[in-house]
């Protein structure tokens, strides 16, 4: 939501929310990204601390949308710790008939990750382990600034936003090419059925930055707390 922001920052982000909720008679939902600052957006964004993790379910007639929190501090990849696992379990068991929706900022891994298993989430075969049998109906991350679909797991669909900000090239899995980008996704859901829409609003072809990629593999040590 904002790059390191303060308390302020996200205050004013609020506000700019609940005009945008108005205007348009909409709902919004906010997830964490790696460049938030979690204890700012709880002190400015929040009525109340919600705890250890940010997380969150909204109901709309049969399906259900789970917003969930994988932003670890001081850490560019993602965890879903297993107090938030055990929470997304027992939300799922208790509506079986309910078509789930999940909402993260960190991909799950996937045939087209290879090259970002050390910046996408880490913990995926444990999220995968909660979702088996249920009614899912995709799940809905960004983070690696390129756009991506892929079935896991029981054939749980992923789909993989770009970003509004800058677009990353990532074929070459030790250098990764950075463009002038910006796009959004339009996800329509119709009686369970789901489509998704990519708008692209800026794709430059020249290379404006280069990232170094030492290592490509998943982080060693998970942190204290996500084993």
């Amino acid at each position: 939501m904002i790059h390191d922001g303060s308390a302020d920052d996200y205050q004013r982000l609020h506000a700019i929310i609940h005009t945008m909720e108005a205007e348009f008679d909409c709902h919004v939902r906010v997830i964490l990204g790696n460049h938030d600052r979690r204890a700012a957006f709880y002190e400015g964004y929040l009525p109340a601390d919600p705890g250890p993790y940010y997380a969150s379910r909204m109901r709309i007639g049969n399906n259900d949308f789970y917003f969930l929190d994988s932003k670890v501090s001081g850490y560019e990849a993602g965890w879903l710790a297993p107090q938030q696992l055990q929470w997304l379990g027992k939300h799922l068991r208790q509506a079986p008939t309910k078509r789930a929706f999940l909402f993260s900022h960190h991909p799950l891994d996937g045939p087209t990750m290879t090259n970002m298993h050390y910046a996408i989430l880490q913990n995926t075969p444990a999220l995968l382990s909660v979702l088996r049998g249920h009614n899912l109906g995709g799940v809905f991350s960004g983070h690696v600034h390129f756009v991506s679909s892929y079935l896991i797991g029981d054939n749980i669909l992923n789909v993989v936003a770009g970003s509004a900000a800058y677009a990353i090239d990532c074929h070459d899995p030790h250098h990764h090419y950075v463009h002038e980008g910006s796009s959004y996704q339009i996800i329509t859901i119709d009686r369970g059925q789901v489509g998704v829409t990519t708008r692209q609003l800026l794709h430059g072809k020249a290379v404006i930055d280069e990232l170094t990629i030492p290592d490509t593999k998943f982080v060693g040590r998970a942190p204290q707390g996500y084993e």
